[in-house]
């Protein structure tokens, strides 16, 4: 899909890329993402989205944000 986004979170512009093969729909619980050069998987669980890994440099509250634009953008 390669859809790139944008989310102001604390005063600093963050640049991400949706890069999922799949429609997302309501029952998407994994979406695979490009932020600073690094694929990332967030998984959306009971609390929210995470990575599946921690990643040195990505805060989980950025993570957090983006899941949410994403929902926000794709009306999840």
């Amino acid at each position: 899909m390669g859809m790139p986004l944008r989310i102001t979170f604390r005063d600093r512009d963050y640049s991400f890329q949706v890069v999922n093969e799949e429609p997302i729909t309501r029952d998407t619980t994994e979406i695979p993402i490009i932020l600073n050069g690094e694929t990332l998987k967030l998984i959306k669980g009971s609390n929210g989205w995470n990575t599946k890994e921690a990643v040195a440099g990505i805060d989980a509250e950025i993570v957090e944000a983006i899941g949410r634009a994403i929902e926000l953008r794709f009306r999840l």
